[in-house]
């Protein structure tokens, strides 16, 4: 648990970009929140990457980054080649080193979201915490879990073939369903999301029915009912409130949502509860 062996940087704004350039060492690439185009020496252009994934850059690999649209945040961790080379062999039972020798995009697990989520917490502590050295503790092993859980995944799983279309237009949807789920009190407005996320009308939307069968106005009203429902029926919430927090200011309108949805009314959630 050297604090020597990985370094953290955090970065969080708008208008995010940084220019072509390389490392003396591996790099992981998080986002936390909005995304990131990463494009690479090899031929890589514009690459997104969002808080379902996750990217490696190879030692001397030259790359560039940029916000995707409006505000980011992401973590950079930057690892000691000596320190990945002992460690590969020895707890992932593969050469690492070769395994993100140029650069890879993986899709990030469960456990590591919920690392994320502990360095929000931790960083939004320590703004009132007296004890700050104990937090910055907290950060050095949490930066070794993040480190052992991406190189789980790099040693696990095969990365995302950029040049592989069903891969690349899956990770793509999940990257658009997370992009409305995390707002879903804002209207999403489709040529918005063709902005968003670099795509033709025409485009997004048949993908969008391609791959989950349903329209991208279905899937967010869908993901709205669901969020009302918890609303009404575990926080208590009125009708009113639960539909102007998912975006929907007209009673009438969530009602008919409800039962096209679940096959109920707003108050027969509150009844079940």
């Amino acid at each position: 648990m050297h604090p020597d062996v990985l370094h953290c940087e955090m970065s969080s704004g708008a208008g995010y970009a940084m220019n072509w350039h390389s490392h003396d060492c591996p790099m992981l690439l998080l986002p936390r929140r909005g995304s990131l185009l990463l494009s690479t020496e090899d031929g890589l252009r514009d690459q997104r990457l969002s808080n379902l994934s996750f990217s490696v850059v190879g030692t001397d690999i030259a790359h560039a980054t940029s916000a995707a649209f409006g505000e980011e945040s992401h973590l950079t961790l930057y690892v000691e080649p000596d320190y990945l080379n002992h460690y590969g062999p020895r707890h992932a039972g593969t050469n690492l080193q070769a395994a993100v020798a140029t650069h890879g995009l993986w899709g990030r697990s469960d456990v590591l979201g919920a690392i994320l989520m502990l360095y929000d917490r931790i960083e939004a502590s320590m703004q009132s915490s007296p004890d700050a050295l104990e937090q910055r503790q907290r950060l050095y092993h949490l930066n070794h879990l993040l480190f052992e859980e991406c190189m789980r995944i790099v040693a696990s799983a095969d990365s995302v073939d950029a040049n592989s279309k069903p891969d690349h237009n899956i990770l793509l949807i999940r990257q658009v369903q997370q992009f409305i789920c995390d707002r879903l009190d804002l209207h999403h407005d489709i040529d918005m999301l063709c902005r968003q996320f670099h795509l033709s009308r025409r485009h997004l939307t048949r993908l969008f029915r391609d791959i989950t069968g349903e329209s991208i106005i279905d899937y967010a009203n869908r993901q709205r009912v669901e969020q009302a429902r918890k609303l009404i029926g575990e926080r208590g919430m009125s009708v009113l409130q639960a539909g102007l927090a998912v975006g929907i200011d007209s009673p009438s309108y969530l009602a008919r949502l409800f039962r096209k949805h679940l096959g109920v009314v707003p108050s027969d959630c509150r009844k079940t509860h």
